[in-house]
Order: C-alpha cells, then sequence, then structure tokens
C-alpha cells in the first residue's frame, strides 16, 4: 500500500509535469555553456589581433567619444589578455532591465575600431525567458518553481518505489540490460539513470528554488548565516522617471579622471583577467570589479574601491576568501550549472539536463503501454 500511494505520486506527478520539465531541461541545457557558444559564434568581436602598444583607457574613451559624442559612457571593462576587446557600456533609454543594463560596444583597444556587435545574445536571452518562467510572466515563473518542488518529489517517490531493487541489488539497481524488451527495458532504464542524475537534480533542484522563491533563498541564507542583500522592488513608471532625470543632471566622470584610476587600481592589483570600472561612484569613491587569472568561476567577483580624491584604495574585497558559505551562496548560478565543480561539472550538468525529455518520454511511453495492458 506504502508503495503504491508513492507509485501514483510518482506517476500523476510526471504525466502533469512531465512536458514542463522537459523544456526546463532542454533549455537548462543550452543555457550551460550560453558563454562558451557566443564566444565562437562572434570571435571577431571577443577576438582582436595584436598590433603595437594598446591604447590607453583615456585614448580609448576620447576616441569613442568623437565617433558618439552624444553617448554617456557608463562602464569600461578591459583584459589582460593582449588578444581581447575592451568593452564600453553606454546609457540606454530603454525601460526596465534593458535599460539598465545599458549598450554595450567592442572595441579594439589598439585603433578604437568599433568591432561588430555580439550576435545571438538576443536567442539566448529568449530561451532563458522559457527555462526561468516558459515566457508566461509571473505566472510561468511560478509554474516553473512549482515544477522545481515536483522534481523533488519525483526523485523521492522514485527511490522509495526502486528501495525493494535497490536493497536487492544495489550495484545492479544502477544498470540496465539492452537485451530487455518492451516495458521491462523502459522501466530499468529509467529506474538506473534516475538513480545516477539524481545527486545533480538534487543540486539544480536546490539551488533552482532558490532563484525562483524568495522564502527558500530566505531559508538557505538562515541556515548558512550569510547576510542577504533587500530584494529589489522596482516599477518601470514614477521610480524609473526619477532616476533617469537624476541621472541627466550628473556630469559625466572625465577620461582623465577615469585614466588615474585605471592606473591607480594596476599599480596594486597585478593578477587579474578582466576589470570592470562603473562611472557611478559616491563622494568620490569609485568600485572596480575584477576577476583573476584562474577565477573559480565568471561569478567570482572581486571589489576594490577606492577615492578618487585621496587617491588610493579604501577596500578590497577578494571572493577567495570570503567564508565557504558565504561563497556558496553568491555562487547558486554556477552551482546551478555546474561550472562551480569545473569543466567536468559544468559537462555531467549538461548530459543530466539532456536526459531530462528522456525520462518525460519513457515516463509516457510506459504508462501507455500499461493503460493498453489494463484496457486489453
Amino acid at each position: 500500500m506504502h508503495k503504491k500511494l508513492w507509485f501514483k505520486i510518482h506517476l500523476y506527478l510526471g504525466l502533469t509535469m512531465g512536458i514542463f520539465l522537459m523544456v526546463i531541461g532542454i533549455t537548462g541545457a543550452l543555457l550551460s555553456f550560453q558563454k562558451e557558444i557566443l564566444w565562437l559564434v562572434n570571435k571577431d568581436s571577443y577576438v582582436v589581433q595584436v598590433s603595437a602598444t594598446q591604447l590607453s583607457e583615456k585614448q580609448i574613451i576620447d576616441n569613442f567619444k568623437i565617433k558618439f559624442p552624444e553617448a554617456k559612457v557608463r562602464a569600461l571593462t578591459i583584459n589582460s589578455d593582449p588578444t581581447s576587446s575592451v568593452v564600453i557600456n553606454i546609457a540606454s533609454n530603454a525601460k526596465g532591465k534593458a535599460g539598465r543594463r545599458g549598450i554595450n560596444y567592442y572595441i579594439n583597444p589598439y585603433n578604437s575600431e568599433i568591432l561588430q556587435n555580439v550576435e545571438g545574445a538576443k536567442v539566448f536571452k529568449f530561451i532563458e525567458m522559457v527555462h526561468r518562467g516558459l515566457v508566461a510572466g509571473e505566472f510561468g515563473k511560478q509554474l516553473v518553481g512549482a515544477c522545481t518542488l515536483g522534481l523533488f518529489v519525483l526523485m523521492l517517490s522514485g527511490i522509495i518505489v526502486y528501495l525493494p531493487r535497490l536493497k536487492r541489488a544495489f550495484f545492479k539497481s544502477f544498470t540496465f540490460k539492452f537485451k530487455h524488451k518492451g516495458r521491462s527495458f523502459l522501466s530499468t532504464m529509467h529506474s538506473a539513470l534516475g538513480m545516477w542524475v539524481i545527486p545533480f537534480y538534487l543540486v539544480s533542484t536546490i539551488t533552482g528554488l532558490s532563484l525562483s522563491y524568495h522564502w527558500f533563498s530566505d531559508i538557505l541564507h538562515s541556515v548558512t548565516g550569510v547576510e542577504q542583500r533587500a530584494y529589489k522592488k522596482t516599477t518601470d513608471k514614477k521610480p524609473m522617471t526619477q532616476m533617469s532625470k537624476s541621472t541627466k543632471v550628473k556630469p559625466e566622470l572625465a577620461s582623465q579622471k577615469v585614466q588615474e584610476m585605471f592606473d591607480l587600481f594596476k599599480e596594486n592589483i597585478h593578477d587579474y583577467s578582466s576589470v570592470n570600472l562603473r562611472f557611478e561612484g559616491k563622494k568620490g569613491v569609485y568600485t572596480f570589479y575584477y576577476l583573476k587569472k584562474e577565477p573559480l568561476h565568471y561569478r567570482a567577483r572581486n571589489e576594490v574601491s577606492l577615492d578618487i580624491r585621496k587617491k588610493e584604495i579604501i577596500k578590497h574585497d577578494e571572493f577567495s576568501k570570503k567564508p565557504l558559505e558565504e561563497k556558496l551562496m553568491k555562487s547558486i548560478i554556477p552551482i546551478h550549472t555546474g561550472e562551480y565543480f569545473g569543466r567536468i561539472g559544468q559537462i555531467l550538468m549538461l548530459l543530466a539536463a539532456l536526459t531530462m525529455p528522456l525520462f518525460t518520454i519513457t515516463g509516457f511511453m510506459m504508462y501507455f503501454q500499461r493503460r493498453k495492458k489494463k484496457m486489453k
């Protein structure tokens, strides 16, 4: 009776959420190597030919302003790799997230040539919207969150249903034979592969719930003892209008000041692969965000705050020196994609995501075979 109940829970959850989980799995697999795919497709934007001495940050900004005198430069990103382009971010008139992100221009640091725009970013943005909310607004986000919870119950119920075999032949429970036919083959393959991917799905479920639900994120922060930033509650009406008006009256940061800050940064920080300076400071204090040459992952950012008036660094917050629990909480997305565990972890998480359609398809096949047998 106990096993039958869990079997029905597993069955009905799979039937109702299987299609959604399949879509989430496929889109998640595509997103897991988003940066690598974009880099391959857009080498002409990211990679430049090394020639003479690189231009200074001041020269790059000044040359850009000659071409786009009306543009308001908000940030500059440079790389230690001499073959990498630099990125200038300018203010955008768009509303919402697009306005906050601004517009990126990829620049050749040797001659200030404007490189071609990155292609494919909008495609991946759409894939991300499908993955996180099925392109259905707030309802879609809640549905994805519910499916993530459902996946946890599917794993639990699957283990309980499969428990007798696990007790009887633990190691054989992780294998299946192609000589089996029909429903027997589907069942053993479905169960055996399920045992292999449970650790990866468990990681995806925990991190996914944290990304979907504030209450679950609060629980994780409470358990780890890591302070959480306040949620951003923005509207695209009055607050955004006020923000746009306030930013227009602020004078743009002079390129000479930018050069002085980059010089100060380079004098003190040598182990960096990329560094970003946002031209939005408070009382003369500006913050650099940089990645080390061998970062744990792309979100392992370090912060350097400097006072432009005193020309000194007043704060240096290194990711590697944070407590483990804080590193983990700041790495939710890299853990979710597997990047936190290196290239092998990223590939394994990709393969686990790609098996989601297999579970959905085999689950439906077994259901219809079982139903057909009962009707005879």
